[in-house]
């Protein structure tokens, strides 16, 4: 329910993400090794962030989604209904590997890497704002 739910509200198909005019274009070494959702590396630092956020009562759950196109880390600020989408959404785009993160509706941050966004991540954790995107 929850995954169709990201699916249906997603930002990253509402805005077009999915097209090739917006995505970059594979490298060639992504050419040899297609790129994939998170990789272990990427689920044991998301797993970290979201043990750090529902401890600091930043946020009231958090999900890893695997769909067709991206895998998706979604998180729900606190007070937010069963029925509310995400305020967060970290995305990484099978296709391109591209990672992707978004607060509410606004596309924050893409990176070519986790490691690239995940400053971004906790300085709102730490409740600062994002002062601008993060563009690889």
């Amino acid at each position: 329910m929850e995954a169709d739910l990201l699916r249906e509200g997603s930002v990253f198909e509402k805005y077009g993400l999915y097209n090739n005019d917006v995505m970059p274009t594979p490298t060639t070494d992504a050419n040899l090794h297609p790129a994939s959702g998170f990789t272990p590396t990427d689920l044991a630092a998301l797993k970290d962030l979201g043990a750090a956020a529902l401890g600091q009562q930043r946020w009231s759950r958090c999900q890893v989604v695997h769909d067709q196109f991206a895998d998706y880390l979604a998180a729900w600020a606190i007070g937010a209904s069963s029925s509310d989408p995400p305020h967060l959404a970290i995305a990484r785009f099978k296709r391109t590997g591209t990672y992707a993160l978004t607060i509410g509706p606004l596309v924050v941050a893409t990176a070519p890497s986790l490691n690239k966004i995940l400053p971004a991540i906790w300085q709102v954790l730490a409740g600062g704002e994002i002062e601008g995107a993060i563009v690889a």
